[in-house]
């Protein structure tokens, strides 16, 4: 578990990582991506703390990403004894349920208050393993979206952690 350290024996607990959200995928740019994860995952074990992936999302105007990348973040996760917070996935669930709610900004590939919101519910329920679900910090959103946003990034990682697995927290 993931918390402070009031010894002050080490710096982090943890130090997450994202790649770029085509990185992992790309034919060029997926072997660095493995071995950078592992030479980065090694680096942060070799100073007391616990490596943390942070699965990207498809773009807005390619959700057929989101399956490769899941799939490379866990083999990365795996490999490397990571845990992966399910960004990318929590992501595609909630379009799935909510398409009104606007995650991504016009770019196609960087996110909206909601999908920051979202990524951060995701973090919230996969790190530190608290359900979001009620929380009375919204960031301005509407009630309605805040709670659909909790709800997935709850629903996403109990999911996903229950079949991939925690890494090593």
């Amino acid at each position: 578990e993931v918390r402070f350290n009031p010894k002050g024996d080490r710096k982090f607990d943890a130090v997450m990582m994202m790649d770029c959200s085509q990185c992992p995928i790309h034919p060029v740019l997926k072997p660095l991506f493995h071995e950078f994860a592992a030479k980065h995952s090694a680096a942060v074990r070799a100073h007391g703390s616990q490596p943390i992936l942070f699965m990207s999302w498809a773009y807005s105007d390619k959700p057929e990403m989101t399956d490769p990348l899941a799939a490379e973040y866990v083999a990365a996760g795996k490999a490397n004894q990571a845990l992966v917070v399910p960004a990318g996935l929590a992501f595609a669930a909630s379009v799935k349920k909510r398409p009104d709610v606007s995650l991504i900004v016009a770019d196609k590939r960087h996110p909206s208050l909601a999908g920051t919101y979202l990524a951060a519910c995701t973090v919230l329920a996969s790190v530190y393993k608290m359900n979001p679900v009620g929380n009375r910090y919204t960031a301005g959103l509407p009630a309605d979206v805040a709670a659909h946003l909790q709800s997935t990034a709850w629903e996403t990682a109990q999911m996903f952690h229950a079949k991939e697995g925690r890494g090593t927290l």
